[in-house]
């Protein structure tokens, strides 16, 4: 698929959608720097794109880069106050940076957009155990399996 999609993007090296899937490959493959720079290149063209801002945001996020996630993942949230996976996302951010109450909030936020995301649960439950809210921690841990989180 890399290889199909890099084809495209020479032959047209304006092909958003072949760069936006491009990346997506190399998140999936865990090369997070090369997803980054297809993400830069897709938002140096779509800049308001918020689908590009959050998986930009999540990379950042595998390579340890919160605090370079959080710009795009705001981004995406001031662009689609409704997308369920940029709060997730940073929540993790908020989370990994010590910032808990602000991690309960966005996860919280993403399990109000869609009540049935058992990996927020899952998350939220870890900002509480973290938290020391022990029994606060310990039912989202329980929902989140319930929901079919493993």
């Amino acid at each position: 698929m890399i290889q199909e999609l890099s084809g495209a993007i020479a032959r047209d090296p304006a092909d958003v959608r072949a760069r936006f899937r491009r990346g997506n490959a190399y998140s999936n493959l865990g090369d997070y720097p090369r997803a980054i720079e297809d993400m830069d290149c897709v938002l140096e063209l779509q800049p308001d794109d918020c689908l590009a801002r959050n998986n930009r945001g999540m990379a950042y996020l595998c390579i340890g880069e919160f605090e370079t996630a959080l710009p795009d993942l705001c981004r995406a949230i001031e662009l689609d106050p409704e997308y369920r996976d940029a709060y997730h996302n940073r929540g993790l951010a908020y989370f990994e940076l010590g910032r808990l109450e602000e991690a309960v909030a966005d996860l919280t936020r993403a399990i109000e957009i869609d009540p049935g995301f058992w990996s927020a649960y899952r998350h939220r439950s870890m900002a509480y155990w973290a938290a020391g809210d022990r029994d606060a921690s310990f039912k989202d841990f329980v929902t989140s399996r319930e929901l079919g989180g493993g």
